[in-house]
Parts: C-alpha cells; sequence; structure tokens
C-alpha cells in the first residue's frame, strides 16, 4: 500500500474512532416530573367546599404566606435538560387525556431577570426552642436552644441538624445545555380537579432525544393529606391523627410557633433524632426515605398518630402542623439500567418522577363550629380583636426560610 493511502486509512480510522468516543461520551438528557398535592384542614370542619371553611376563617392572605391555598390542589412541575443547543430550542410533554390539559404541555425557558438590592440582607435575630419525637411529655435534654443573635457560623454547623437538605426541588439551566420547563410564560394553566398521570408520556423536542415512559396508579397524584383529629389546645398535648394515604412509603411531620413578636420561635419534629425539619419538607429519593425509617427520623407509611408534648407551645400565640407523605419515586432511563452493577451503562436519557403529598394543620383553632377564636372576660365570651391564631407562625415560618433557606 502507497504512503499516501495508508496515510488516508489512518485518518479514516482515527476520524471514526473520534465520532464513536464522540457519541459515547454524549451525556444523556434529563427529564424531571414533581408532582404534588396539597391540602389545608381542621378536623370537624364541613371539607364540602374544599377548603373546609378555612379560607374565610383564617384569611386567604395568611395561608398564602404560610405557603399553602385553600381546600386540596395538585401541582405539576416539568424540568428538561438537553446536551444539544439549537438556535430555535423547541420542547414539548404530550400527555395522557386523564390530566385533562390538553394534548401536550411547551416546555420553554425564557432567562428571568436578576432583582437587585441594595445592601445586604438584614439578619433576624430569634431565639429557637427546637423539640422532637412523638409522645405527651418533653424528653430530657429538650428543648436545644438557639439564639441566633449569639450564635457563630461554627454553632450552626455544629448545632443546627438539617437531613435531607441535598435534594434538589428543581433541575436548574446549566451552561452549554438546553434548558425547558413547565409551567412557563407560555402556559401555566392550573391542573383542574380530577386530572390523572396515568398512561403514556412523550416528550419530544429538538435538543432532546424521545423521552417515553408510562405512569401507573402508584405514580399518579397521591390523595390528600387529611387530618381526622386534634385534640388539645396551645399548651396542651395535642393528638394529631390523619387517614393513611394509601401510596405512600413515609410521613414527616413538623410544626412551627411563635410569639406576637416573632423573636421567640418553637420548632418541634416527629423525628426521633434532634433535626430542623425544613430540608425533609420535600421530595426525597426512596432509597433516603427507607434510611430515614430504619432510623426513626421518617414514620413508617402504617403509621396514623402522634403526639405533641405538652406545653411546648404554651408561650406562642398560634403554631401550625406541616406535614408531608413521600411518594413512590419513579425513575427510568433508555437504554434500561443492567442488572449488573458492573456493567457499562451509557444511557442516552433519563427520568425522574416525584411524588409527595403535603398538609397544613392550625393547631388550637376550634374546628367543630366554624367559629373564630374567643377569649374569655369576667362577663361574657367575646371575639378576639387579634389576627387569626395562626399570624404569629406564620411570621415564624416567614423568619425561619430567611434563615435556614427552607
Amino acid at each position: 500500500m502507497r504512503p499516501t493511502a495508508r496515510l488516508g486509512v489512518l485518518v479514516s480510522g482515527l476520524l471514526l474512532a473520534f465520532s464513536s468516543t464522540a457519541d459515547a461520551a454524549k451525556p444523556a438528557a434529563q427529564y424531571w416530573m414533581s408532582v404534588s398535592t396539597e391540602n389545608l384542614s381542621v378536623p370537624g370542619m364541613d371539607s364540602a367546599t374544599g377548603g373546609g371553611g378555612l379560607e374565610g376563617m383564617l384569611g386567604s392572605m395568611a395561608m398564602k404566606s404560610m405557603g399553602v391555598g385553600g381546600g386540596t390542589s395538585r401541582n405539576v412541575f416539568l424540568d428538561l435538560l438537553g446536551p444539544d443547543t439549537p438556535p430555535a430550542p423547541s420542547a414539548e410533554h404530550l400527555i395522557p387525556p386523564g390530566m385533562k390539559m390538553g394534548a401536550s404541555l411547551p416546555l420553554r425557558y425564557e432567562t428571568k431577570p436578576v432583582s437587585s438590592t441594595d445592601g445586604e440582607a438584614k439578619r433576624e435575630d430569634i431565639k429557637i426552642l427546637l423539640y422532637w419525637g412523638c409522645g405527651e411529655s418533653v424528653r430530657t435534654g429538650q428543648p436545644r436552644v438557639l439564639d441566633t443573635a449569639r450564635m457563630t457560623p461554627e454553632d450552626y454547623a455544629s448545632v443546627l441538624v438539617a437531613r435531607g437538605g441535598g435534594s434538589r426541588f428543581r433541575l436548574t439551566p446549566r451552561k452549554g445545555w438546553t434548558f425547558g420547563e413547565w409551567p412557563n410564560r407560555e402556559n401555566q394553566q392550573t391542573v383542574p380537579d380530577g386530572s390523572s398521570l396515568v398512561g403514556e408520556h412523550l416528550i419530544k423536542g429538538n435538543f432532546t432525544p424521545d423521552i417515553r415512559f408510562t405512569l401507573d396508579d402508584r405514580r399518579d397524584f397521591m390523595a390528600p393529606v387529611v387530618f381526622t383529629q386534634a385534640v388539645g389546645g396551645l399548651a396542651d398535648a395535642v393528638k394529631v391523627e390523619w387517614k393513611g394515604v394509601p401510596t405512600a412509603i413515609g410521613y414527616f411531620m413538623m410544626a412551627v410557633g411563635g410569639s406576637e413578636q416573632g423573636k421567640e420561635v418553637v420548632i418541634w419534629t416527629s423525628s426521633e433524632l434532634a433535626d430542623m425539619g425544613g430540608g425533609l419538607m420535600s421530595y426525597l429519593p426512596n432509597a433516603t426515605v427507607q434510611k430515614y425509617i430504619q432510623q426513626k427520623v421518617v414514620m413508617k407509611p402504617d403509621t396514623t398518630r402522634c403526639t405533641l408534648p405538652k406545653g411546648i407551645f404554651g408561650k406562642a400565640d398560634g403554631a401550625a402542623v406541616q406535614f408531608i407523605a413521600y411518594g413512590d419515586e419513579g425513575n427510568f432511563a433508555y437504554p434500561p439500567k443492567p442488572a449488573d452493577p458492573k456493567a457499562k451503562w451509557e444511557p442516552i436519557w433519563t427520568a425522574k418522577v416525584r411524588l409527595k403529598s403535603m398538609g397544613m394543620l392550625p393547631l388550637g383553632v376550634e374546628g367543630a363550629s366554624g367559629a373564630s377564636a374567643v377569649e374569655t372576660s369576667g362577663k361574657a365570651d367575646k371575639p378576639k380583636e387579634e389576627a387569626s391564631p395562626v399570624d404569629s407562625a406564620v411570621e415564624g415560618v416567614k423568619k425561619l426560610k430567611g434563615l435556614f433557606g427552607f
């Protein structure tokens, strides 16, 4: 063979090898489907309208500031990361008819303006009293008192235990990739009552390979969290019971209460180990839920009751329980992941379907009558002129979100 011919064969071989290596090294497209059910209720109140009369009693603004709307709502967030960068990116999620939201949902992304603020955010000085564990009495060694005015960064790292915080809420844009999301400016429709995710799902676009998976009843919208009993005032041991969520793989509960001035916040969690709780009020992978069940941080899915210790909210002006039921996360890929962990696996795409059901319960609110809270004077009972009983808890939650990022 002539030298020039040999050189041509060598160059062709190198180009072919390089092309094959490049194709093999191409990263997989990623798709996340984050699904939630949210409910706010008081045991004994008429739930015929979905909200149990709470919006009128507590005020819609207070409810929204706690992050929960009236009644039961269903929410879906879709995130797509594709390794290709076409000049006019386009993608859509073709949905099953049972979702009742049309044929498809567009996946779009527009760079959001970055808001600028003058100066640094003001640090809130709060005293936090941390309790944990179900039971009628406060356990030895509690509360753990945290004074943010005196704590150093080292104190935060050593004292503020917060599990679950590594789980991201959403996928986010990445340099060199194309990102699409729903809802977006083009389409923000509300998920209707009776919507179902069961059926075939197909994601198509010019910056992603076709992503196709099927969802069954196990990965449909979860049933709402419904509290069946909440016995006890703020100064009492509060016995809370709830209906089991059929597709839940574990539960976690936390309660937050605050004083009228919002300078002292009480946090309690159902965990048997000390934990601030905020990082656990979000989606968690199945393996993480099982690990926390073994550590008695998360309650088993057959649990239907828990008692908040007596007196922990005795000085609080208001308090509220936040509850999460973790769903059975679905993970899909093409080609599927080999059973042999040593086998080479280079997926073209991966998809994750995350599920949770969230509930909220105001404490110290009379539910059966639907009446506003009253105070007793020497002559007769009269309505309180203060804000709703959860307003102080609302302020506490808002301050905690600023401090700890949940």
